[in-house]
């Protein structure tokens, strides 16, 4: 399947609506964590436990992005682990949420990422001259980074901002992307609306630029 009709496809099936509340819901996850570790924790204690809290919140803000948008949301309890991670899931679409180092890096793997794209890629690469079957599915990721400033006063206004947020579709081994898009240029209005007010046009340049993943030879 080619790059549009992998973007068609994910479209059709999750409307805008959904991913303009689904960015709100990983910027929401990112202050909100941010907050709540420095008001609970010394900051050792909140370094070791901004991801983890930042996972917890942006997972429960996706099942609230579900319930809105009518999209099923499912917990699963990964096997051989007690972590529970959520599965977004709307006509042959099955989306999950991962951090990452950098804007749209590889995802680490685990055993539900390589059991959901090994089994959910049947849209990619069916046989040759063959329709996928009526059941395939597609894997989709919404990857989300943490941002990061040069000096300390611009880390501690808007670390907690979120560095970027991607849709990546990924090859059955977890080994590279197929496609991917930056949801910050999708959906510009929305991340107008959600970046500092204090912000002259220059900012909102640089940081902007930061989001954009690297592409290296």
């Amino acid at each position: 399947m080619a790059n549009p009709e992998l973007e068609e496809l994910t479209f059709e099936n999750l409307p805008a609506s959904f991913f303009e509340r689904l960015l709100r819901a990983v910027f929401a996850a990112h202050k909100v964590a941010a907050e709540e570790c420095s008001a609970t924790f010394d900051h050792p204690e909140a370094e070791n436990i901004l991801g983890f809290y930042r996972r917890a919140k942006l997972e429960g803000f996706m099942r609230d992005v579900a319930r809105m948008e009518r999209v099923h949301a499912e917990v699963v309890r990964s096997k051989k682990s007690s972590w529970n991670h959520t599965e977004l899931r709307s006509g042959p679409i099955v989306l999950t949420a991962s951090s990452v180092q950098t804007p749209c890096d590889l995802v680490e793997e685990a055993d539900f990422r390589r059991t959901l794209a090994r089994d959910s890629q049947g849209f990619l690469w069916p046989e040759p001259g063959d329709e996928p079957e009526p059941d395939a599915q597609l894997y989709v990721l919404l990857l989300h980074s943490k941002s990061r400033w040069m000096n300390r006063d611009d880390q501690a206004r808007f670390g907690h901002l979120p560095g970027s947020a991607y849709l990546a579709y990924p090859a059955p081994d977890l080994s590279s992307y197929v496609h991917e898009i930056n949801l910050f240029e999708r959906f510009p209005r929305v991340i107008e609306s959600l970046l500092p007010q204090e912000w002259d046009s220059e900012a909102k340049v640089r940081y902007l630029h930061n989001t954009r993943q690297v592409v290296t030879a």
